[in-house]
């Protein structure tokens, strides 16, 4: 072959391969453009869209002052895409040194789960090392905007409160009751992201989410502190395993404050002793001891069998009856002819056991019912127990059980329960419902929904009552508890609560000292014992109600470990500097 016809050969031969490549390319190009087009449209769309989830900010927690208790803050946490790290290892030890987490953790990390798209590396992060990490410029490294939840007050009605989870939904106390209202509704975003997924443009079709509604509460940041440290002071000097107290308005049954001692900061609950969660103002049930008394007069008095003046012998002492054993004066007082109103005075259980025994098992057991005993308050809290009243046919066929349910033994309470049967007295004769919220508030601070507004006043239903009563006794009845009963036993010096004298202000209240009683029922626990106080004051215009236990005061310390010496003195305290803050003026001093 010539060299001018293999040129030509060759050159023919180039031609044509170059004919058939633009065929081909053309040919490509059309089935891209046509046939293949949806589908790659499809799959370019689906790596340009991020479909990211609008996270509203949860609503805030708030006293009824508008003091912040619980918030959410926007802080910035530290995620990963395994799938789009290259360079393992370098990351891995840029990372590491950035936020304190080993180097092999990481690598470990981004290995095992080199299949997912995210994966979080370090929640909560620094402003300094979130700027830090963004500085390393790792392709795949993912600095992601979230909500933190805080707790402005620290430990303050942790049990309230409550917390959340690490992504912030509530576990307990209001942030778990009132969780739908707290999140708010997520929305979708559907974005436009550039090949580092980093957002350019939000499309079409996304939905914004709505943030959180408030929860403002009744308690009252001041007076919940007030109360919180006069239960620190106590527990620490008589050594004792814990205390709760409580402040309520009897007229409405706002709580300004409930609190139980040791406590836990909602900050850092998931890492605490379980024991330290329990909210014992809800949830333990604890004979009420001579606390108890108040309610049997009451009965008496409502039933028309006494008066404050009425006189009892006491049987110096030792009061024994077939059916019922022997009864006895704490630390063997000796007691003859003592009026009603001396007997709660002196907190007499020989005077109480004659008092119930007057009024007979079936009708005492209808107003421990009528005073919300034996059933949860409807509190709104979560875990409200309901205390221990045995019925009535469960009772025996003698005078024991009602002898000393009269001054409680053989019954068991919850110290919401308790406070909220004394405030009966406070308000006129009247069962009020417990609250510890006041209403919703939106973003704006407009009201969403008004507690106050609702009904206040729980209907009760008593067995073989086929009417509703929300009227426990007779209003005349009340006042006589407060004015002619109640007062002496703090006015009076040989009243048990002497120590909760209050210059300026008429105090009410009965204290009680009772024992712990044996795990199986059985007996009681030597030397332990729950002292309480529960008080009201002023007398003539009742503002507030206050209950204060102490549980297990040391008795070996030589300080006491009465509700007389141990409960009324914090009492005493907590309604002094409440009543001045609330600026309720005292009666005139002659």
């Amino acid at each position: 072959m010539s060299f001018d016809r293999r040129e030509r050969w060759l050159g023919g031969t180039l031609l044509v391969v170059i004919v058939l490549g633009l065929a081909g390319v053309l040919t490509r190009v059309y089935f891209l453009q046509t046939t293949a087009q949806p589908e790659l449209a499809h799959r370019a769309a689906v790596q340009q869209l991020r479909i990211v989830s609008d996270t509203p900010q949860r609503g805030m927690i708030v006293d009824r002052q508008g003091r912040t208790l619980a918030v959410s803050t926007q802080v910035r946490s530290i995620a990963v895409d395994p799938s789009l790290i290259t360079n393992v290892d370098l990351a891995a030890e840029q990372l590491g040194a950035v936020l304190e987490i080993s180097p092999d953790d990481l690598r470990n990390l981004i290995e095992q789960y080199r299949d997912r798209r995210f994966r979080w590396v370090k929640r909560f992060v620094t402003d300094e090392q979130a700027d830090a990490v963004a500085a390393l410029g790792i392709h795949g490294v993912l600095i992601q905007t979230e909500y933190q939840r805080r707790y402005p007050m620290g430990s303050l009605a942790g049990h309230i409160i409550g917390f959340t989870d690490i992504d912030g939904c509530g576990l307990e106390g209001i942030e778990a009751l009132f969780q739908d209202d707290l999140a708010g509704d997520s929305g979708t975003l559907l974005l436009n992201s550039d090949v580092h997924r980093r957002p350019l443009a939000c499309q079409d079709g996304s939905s914004r989410g709505r943030d959180g509604l408030t929860v403002a509460l009744t308690i009252d940041a001041a007076i919940q502190g007030f109360v919180e440290e006069q239960l620190q002071q106590t527990v620490e000097r008589y050594n004792a395993a814990g205390a709760v107290g409580i402040v309520m308005d009897p007229q409405t049954g706002e709580i300004y404050a409930l609190a139980n001692y040791p406590g836990f900061s909602p900050a850092t609950a998931r890492q605490c002793d379980p024991n330290l969660l329990r909210n014992r103002v809800l949830t333990d049930p604890i004979e009420p001891g001579s606390t108890f008394k108040p309610f049997t007069v009451a009965a008496a008095i409502e039933y028309g069998l006494v008066n404050p003046d009425t006189r009892i012998d006491c049987h110096n002492g030792r009061y024994s009856g077939r059916g019922f054993g022997t009864i006895r004066e704490y630390n063997y007082h000796r007691y003859g002819m003592l009026t009603v109103a001396e007997i709660i005075m002196r907190s007499s259980n020989i005077g109480s056991a004659i008092m119930a025994q007057r009024v007979g098992k079936s009708r005492f057991y209808e107003m421990l019912q009528r005073f919300g005993f034996g059933r949860r308050t409807g509190i709104d809290l979560p875990g409200e127990g309901v205390g221990i009243l045995r019925p009535l046919e469960q009772w025996n066929d003698h005078e024991y059980t009602l002898t000393r349910v009269a001054f409680g033994q053989g019954v068991a309470v919850t110290p919401i329960q308790l406070i909220r049967a004394f405030c009966v007295f406070a308000n006129g004769g009247q069962l009020v419902r417990p609250r510890l919220t006041r209403g919703l508030l939106d973003q704006a601070g407009n009201v969403v929904r008004d507690f106050t507004q609702e009904e206040a006043l729980w209907p009760l239903r008593v067995e073989g009552d086929p009417t509703d009563s929300r009227q426990v006794i007779a209003p005349e009845v009340a006042r006589v508890m407060v004015e002619d009963i109640l007062l002496g036993v703090v006015e009076r010096r040989e009243g048990t609560a002497h120590n909760a004298f209050l210059p300026g202000y008429d105090v009410f209240g009965k204290t009680g000292t009772a024992q712990v009683p044996l795990s199986d029922g059985r007996g009681y626990e030597e030397d332990k014992y729950v002292a309480s106080f529960i008080a009201g004051a002023p007398a003539y215009d009742p503002r507030l109600c206050v209950l204060v236990m102490v549980r297990e005061p040391d008795r070996s310390l030589g300080l006491g470990y009465t509700g007389g010496r141990v409960a009324a003195p914090p009492v005493r305290e907590i309604l002094r500097q409440s009543l001045a803050y609330l600026q309720i003026p005292p009666r005139n001093l002659e």
